[in-house]
């Protein structure tokens, strides 16, 4: 595998027809914590949660043998230690000596999550304090047409 792609910002691996991991690079075998043995000739299945194998039989194959390519495709890996790992999957089909190969970027969404989580609260927040103000203006509101009458 060529150096760059090696050790890309992103991790990178090729899929057989059958979903059997033929090439992994060293950024997603860090991530998950295996070496390159630990995954080689494994199926795909091995390394995803429970609810993201389910997702993966039922969108990935039929997607990608009917668009050739799928796009940000949210699965949850498991590393060696059994820790979760968010991620969006990025797959192109393709022939390789003449079989199919399923190409994929899987991008690490950990800062994103944790942005998102930010996000909701902030709205939370702001609801709260919107809420809040309405009460205090009816209730100025109600103070003045006191003082007034």
């Amino acid at each position: 595998m060529d150096e760059r792609l090696n050790y890309a910002p992103c991790g990178y691996l090729s899929l057989s027809e059958d979903n059997t991991i033929l090439t992994v690079n060293e950024t997603l075998l860090q991530l998950l914590g295996f070496d390159l043995q630990g995954l080689r000739d494994c199926h795909i299945e091995s390394i995803l949660t429970r609810s993201s194998r389910i997702l993966f039989q039922l969108h990935f194959m039929p997607l990608i043998k009917l668009n050739g390519k799928i796009e940000e495709m949210f699965l949850i890996l498991q590393s060696a230690s059994g820790a979760e790992v968010p991620v969006l999957l990025s797959a192109v089909r393709r022939e390789q000596e003449g079989s199919p190969v399923h190409d994929c970027i899987i991008m690490v969404m950990r800062r994103r999550m944790e942005y998102e989580e930010q996000i909701y609260a902030a709205k939370q927040a702001a609801k709260k304090a919107g809420e809040e103000l309405e009460f205090l203006e009816a209730a100025l509101t109600k103070k003045r047409s006191e003082l007034s009458g």
